[in-house]
Parts: structure tokens; sequence; C-alpha cells
């Protein structure tokens, strides 16, 4: 079959936080030469995200062209099914274009994207993306394919991480490692099934939004940090997206599509400061604590005590170790989930990032906004919250009554959000490991002429579609697809090592 022209028509390439001036300042000083060349040929243009500007809504909207209300995911965890459960496949609760494709008889691969584990049945392949477990699993569909993936070396649905504070160089060598080990996973899927052609042939790379969360200070020179880096680190950085750059160019050479995509999920920019919400809504009156203010403020103490000991970063080599155990569920327990009475509080933050997810009791939403928006910098006095929005005054759809309580709290720029209490206060160092987060506005590129008017996530599945001659429905309803029971296991160990690695990037 290598031998033998097969036809690509779309190629859909998801590089996962990618940012516009990211990636034109490496294509404009000759690290992205592919890029470059390409961004000659057509621009580089904006594409907004959807709140709370995360990778699981963020995908699902890109697969269906819908609203969180409508397809039914909003954050890593199922809030559906319900708040301890992953996200899978399940959970896409409206047809993603996948099984559009394989109803219509279109051939479709879809490689490490986000939301697709377990891997269902297409007309073609698909490969799992994050969350997924690394261990004991099967990643693809067709399942003799996982054979196939377990062979490629670094290959996982998602990249293991190390403390970029202890061996900063090295960790940027497995963000590499895993960009290889994609393209070599979705060449093998072409070389396996691709002998009829593909309409749709996609590949996600998630490590650069990994890469991004842990080394944004080392490739922005506008960061004040930049500068503190060796310049051997820096060189190591840029040598990330050189990677990414020929991982992209031997996609379009071995694929030869007729038209190409390139977008991401959300943008990106600097984290310089951790916001902590529930200490300000502690502050207010408005969270109720589970212990007496005297034992919160002693495992204040305790935490600030381990951190002065802490010479050696042995906190940080806890936390990136590939099976971080029971250490850091508990210091998880110490620092939010043990402190916070859920039955009785008013509000509490569960899930950070960029944006974070509140949940409030009815009669206290407006309390509950006011507390966060009025709230300052403790010394330099400006806002902490950007915005403060309930679900279901953002979307109408079918799942915004399962939402009712809950609210997306936004940072200011510079911020992210930190569901933990934290013995700094209110404001507070960004955890072990990150320097980035993400930003509202992503990039697309793209050669397809229905989607010249592009501007939102919710752009890409009907542009595809009609590339193909497909009908986008009309209707919002006729995206419902009926109930999808789950086959997802996670194991209590799978559970506890996805969960940490969305900790450590700053997710949970």
């Amino acid at each position: 079959m290598c031998n033998q022209r097969v036809n690509t028509k779309i190629l859909l390439i998801g590089l996962d936080g990618a940012d516009q001036n990211v990636l034109g300042r490496f294509a404009e000083q000759g690290d992205m030469p592919f890029l470059r060349e390409s961004f000659a040929q057509a621009p580089l243009r904006a594409l907004e995200s959807i709140p709370p500007y995360a990778t699981p809504a963020a995908w699902a909207s890109i697969y269906t062209g819908l609203t969180p209300a409508e397809h039914g995911v909003l954050d890593f965890l199922d809030l559906i099914a319900g708040e301890n459960q992953l996200v899978s496949s399940a959970s896409l609760r409206a047809e993603p274009i996948w099984r559009r494709l394989s109803s219509h008889g279109r051939r479709v691969a879809m490689i490490g994207f986000p939301l697709t584990y377990p891997a269902v049945p297409v007309n073609g392949v698909m490969v799992s993306g994050l969350p997924a477990p690394h261990q004991k699993a099967i990643w693809s569909w067709p399942a003799e394919f996982d054979a196939h993936l377990k062979a490629i070396p670094h290959f996982l649905p998602d990249p293991e991480m190390t403390s970029p504070r202890v061996k900063p160089v090295r960790s940027m060598l497995g963000l590499q490692h895993h960009v290889r080990a994609v393209v070599e996973a979705a060449l093998a899927a072409h070389e396996h099934y691709g002998e009829s052609g593909w309409d749709l042939f996609g590949v996600q790379f998630q490590a650069l939004d990994t890469f991004q969360h842990m080394f944004w200070a080392w490739i922005d020179p506008t960061d004040h940090r930049f500068h503190t880096y060796p310049e051997h680190e820096r060189q190591g950085a840029a040598g990330f997206f050189r990677v990414l750059d020929e991982a992209l160019r031997r996609l379009v050479q071995k694929l030869q599509p007729n038209h190409i995509v390139i977008l991401s999920d959300h943008g990106f920019g600097p984290a310089y400061q951790a916001v902590c919400p529930n200490h300000l809504l502690l502050e207010r009156g408005l969270l109720t604590p589970s212990v007496s203010l005297a034992q919160l403020h002693r495992s204040f103490h305790i935490q600030r005590l381990l951190k002065r000991l802490d010479v050696l970063n042995l906190r940080a080599r806890v936390k990136f170790s590939a099976r971080p155990g029971t250490t850091i569920m508990g210091l998880n327990r110490l620092m939010r989930d043990s402190l916070i009475d859920r039955e009785k509080t008013p509000a509490y933050v569960f899930s950070g990032g960029y944006c974070g997810l509140v949940k409030v009791r009815p009669g206290f939403e407006r309390a509950v906004q006011d507390a966060l928006l009025q709230a300052r910098h403790p010394t330099l006095g400006n806002r902490l919250i950007k915005s403060v929005h309930f679900l279901d005054t953002l979307w109408n759809g079918q799942w915004s009554d399962a939402w009712r309580q809950l609210a997306i709290i936004q940072a200011e720029a510079g911020f992210l959000i930190d569901s933990h209490f934290r013995e700094y206060g209110a404001v507070a160092p960004v955890s072990a490991g990150l320097t980035g987060t993400h930003r509202p506005t992503g990039i697309l590129w793209t050669t397809l002429n229905t989607l010249d008017a592009a501007t939102s996530v919710l752009d890409i599945a009907p542009g595809v579609l009609r590339a193909l001659n497909l009908p986008f429905p009309e209707e919002r309803g006729d995206t419902a697809q009926a109930k999808v029971e789950s086959t997802a296991t996670f194991s209590t160990e799978d559970q506890s090592a996805i969960e940490e690695r969305l900790r450590q990037l700053g997710y949970l």
C-alpha cells in the first residue's frame, strides 16, 4: 500500500493549546520551516475557544459544533454522570464528527484526540487520547491495532511528565519523544487501514499543551522570567518546536492531503501567580470549613513548614513521579477536600485552571459573584477575577438545568485558578512545575474554503462536513444521539493516576 497513491481529502491536525504569537515567532525565526512556508500561502488566524477554555469543553465543541449545554461536556470530570467520574467517549451526548462521517460511509481516522477513550467503532481507525489509562487498557478501534501502538516507543494516550524544576532538559526531551511517537502511531494507522483512502484523517498533539504549561517562561521573551533561565535550556525549549514542525511535515508528506486544517482548542499565556478563590469565599463567610479555623490555620502552618524543609525539591519529584501513589492524594485532601463541609457550605471551587468551576447553593449566587469580582490583589490592588458566569446564563441547551448551580470564574491575565487552600492565602505562587496557562484565543490555519469565515471552535464541524458534502443539521435537536453506555474501565489506580496528571497541569 505504501507504493500506492491513496487519497486523503482532509488532514485535521490538532495542536492542543497552540498560541498565535508563539507559532508565528518560531516560524519567523526559522525553527518551524514547514509552518513558515505554510503561513506564506495562507494566513494564521485566531480561533475563539469556549468557556471554560479548557480541553474537554473546547474539543467537544470542535467535534460537534455545539455548546457544552448541548453536548454535555464541561470539565475532565463528567459532571452529569457524577462529580467523581472521569469523562470518556460516552460523555459526548451529541453526535461527534467521526460518528456522522462513519454513518454516511465515509472513511475516518482519529489519532490521540481527547474524549476518545474507550475507542468507539468507526469506519476506519481510532486511537484514544487524554484521559485514558496508561496501563492494561485497549487504546484503539479496531482492538487488534492496540498491539502495534504498544510496540511504539514512548507512545501513550497523553505524555507522562517529569518535574521541570528538577531536570528541565530531560522533561523537554520526553515531550519531544511523545510528539514523534504520535506521528508513528498515525503513520502505522495509515499503513494498516488506509488502503481505501480517508475522508478525514485527524492527529492531535497533546504534548504541546503539556509543554506550554511547564515551559511557557522558557519560550516567551516578554515573560519576565525568560532571561533567568540558562541559554541551553531556552534552546532546548525551541528544539521542541523544531520537532513538532518536522512531525507536521512528515504527516503532510505521507498522507498527501487535498486540504489541511490546523487548529487549537484554546490559546496560551503566562501564569505568574495563582488565585485561591476558596480563601476568598471563606473570608466572606460563603464557605463552611469542616474543621475549626484554628485547625485550618494549623494546616497552613504545616504546609509552610514542609515547603521550607524541602530544599531538595522532593515534593516536585514525588508529584511528577510516574506513580505518585497515595502521598499526593493525601496532600490534596489536606489542602482542599477534607477542609470543606460540602453539605453545609454555600459555595466552593472544585476545579481550577485559567477558569475555575464553582458549586453554589441556590440563593447565594449574587453574594458569590460580588465576593469574587470585588477581590483585589493584597499588594498590587488589581482585580483577581475577570468574570463570573452562571452556566444557565451562558448557554441554552439540554443540559442547562443540570448545571444550574455551577459557575465559571475566569482569572485575570497572569493568574490561574487554584482550587486548594494554600498556605499563602488568596494569592499564591503557581504550583511546582507550572509557568503557563490557557487563554481564550487559539489558532486556525486551513486551505479549506468552507472554513474561510470560521472564527470559533463551534464553526469547525459544520465547515468540515460541508467540505465533504454532508449536512450539518439546522435544528440543534437533530444532533442528539442515543444514550451511550460507558464501557470505560478506569480502575481505582487508573483514576488516581489520571487525576494526578490533571492536577499537575492545574486542572483539578
